[in-house]
């Protein structure tokens, strides 16, 4: 058995695009280097993320089916789903906002010589959309990156918002990911790359 250092990767922030959302049905990106202004100009970059990073979860309801004599002889999947986890750290920042609660729910009034930049939030029960979404990170010391992307993405939750003196307000949600033919018929489509490039 061989063993590869340059196989081990740990997840790092870009200084810009970790996490871009685009209105579904926006082109996505079909390798991991390519950027995503190249791909639409539809992609909007949604700033800093939390340092727990980037849940991953692919969940499988398998039953077991028995012969007898009690041997399991063949696994049944009745549901798969997956979904995505992380945190939104920019509070103030209206393309983070319209994210979470929906575009149609968040009114942005320009700055004027009276007051700056306002935004009105309005929380209620309306579906949220769905949409495009893209998760980049590298790992510098490979100079890998490591590309989550999800064609048609609906965030369903959104944690508990706390507002205290002694931390930031932010927002955790979790993103359904759904299949999509966009991304041959995926709920997520993960691409890397190793760093490790011919002639270099």
């Amino acid at each position: 058995m061989s063993y590869n250092l340059q196989n081990i990767y740990t997840a790092e922030p870009l200084c810009s695009g970790t996490v871009s959302v685009a209105p579904l049905g926006t082109a996505m990106p079909t390798d991991p280097l390519t950027e995503l202004s190249e791909v639409s100009e539809l992609w909007t970059d949604l700033g800093f993320t939390g340092a727990d990073g980037f849940m991953e979860k692919n969940d499988r309801q398998i039953t077991l089916k028995r012969a007898f004599g009690g041997n399991a002889v063949k696994t049944l999947q009745s549901e798969y789903s997956a979904t995505l986890e992380f945190t939104f750290l920019e509070s103030l920042n209206a393309d983070v906002l319209a994210a979470v609660f929906g575009s149609t729910n968040v009114v942005v009034t320009a700055a004027t010589s009276n007051h700056g930049t306002q935004i009105a939030v309005y929380k209620n029960s309306r579906k949220l959309p769905h949409q495009c979404w893209v998760i980049n990170t590298w790992d510098d010391e490979l100079n890998a990156v490591y590309r989550n992307a999800v064609a048609n993405g609906q965030i369903i939750q959104v944690a508990e918002i706390k507002v205290v003196h002694t931390d930031v307000i932010e927002y955790k949600i979790t993103l359904e990911c759904f299949e999509s033919s966009v991304c041959a018929a995926d709920n997520i489509v993960t691409y890397t790359d190793n760093g490790i490039w011919l002639g270099s």
